[in-house]
């Protein structure tokens, strides 16, 4: 993680990005801007967090471990948008593991000095209802989707959301699970992408080879 102090660099992203549009009172002092690689951590699962986010550019995936040792993908977090707000709510103390699919670069509110303050602001309060009930309906778009489309329509776009630099590395045991198939039907629709010369399978992973198929497969067009 690299935090960003430079007041050149910190007024230029207020300016682009004006995060006290959301408040009632000045969050500025209580906020700094900070760096997530790609494949960092950005909260870190069973802690209990001091900061919330606000993810200004950059994707990152939200996962849970279970008892028995396996991890499941849960959802997806794309820019803009808000990552620590159930544990600011109250709604779990400890959080789930939140990592960066591409380099992030977000808010940092200290919630620690500025909690009540936040919990007590109608226009942040009003701001953060409104982000997460179009949450909820994002779910409930993702759930359809994944009960109407064909694995070929859904892996494709499960691949343009979680590639970086046009690189696909996800676990397929994660991956079966989250599309809800099985494991042998996810190489089978990987390995026809390769066949198809869409994926090339490498050491790191599968790269993208044709951008442009893939995203046609993934609207549905093909």
């Amino acid at each position: 993680m690299i935090v960003i102090s430079e007041r050149d660099a910190l007024d230029d992203y207020y300016t682009h990005f004006p995060l006290s549009n959301y408040f009632s009172f000045d969050i500025r002092p209580y906020t700094s801007i900070v760096k997530f690689n790609s494949a960092e951590s950005i909260l870190c699962e069973g802690e209990n967090p001091c900061f919330l986010y606000y993810l200004i550019d950059g994707r990152a995936k939200l996962f849970l471990s279970q008892e028995n040792g396996h991890i499941s993908l849960i959802n997806f977090l794309n820019a803009p948008c808000l990552i620590g707000e159930m544990e600011l709510l109250g709604a779990q103390e400890a959080a789930n593991g939140v990592t960066a699919i591409t380099p992030c670069t977000c808010y940092a509110i200290d919630i620690i000095k500025c909690k009540a303050q936040m919990l007590n602001d109608t226009k942040f309060l009003r701001y953060l209802c409104l982000f997460l009930s179009q949450k909820a309906i994002g779910n409930t778009y993702n759930y359809s989707k994944n009960q109407s489309y064909p694995l070929e329509v859904r892996l494709a776009d499960f691949i343009l959301l979680t590639s970086c630099n046009k690189l696909y590395r996800e676990k397929h045991t994660e991956v079966s699970e989250f599309l809800g198939v099985s494991y042998r039907h996810l190489l089978y629709v990987l390995a026809d992408f390769v066949k198809c010369g869409i994926l090339e399978k490498t050491e790191q992973g599968y790269y993208i080879q044709d951008l442009k198929a893939l995203r046609k497969i993934a609207e549905g067009s093909l």
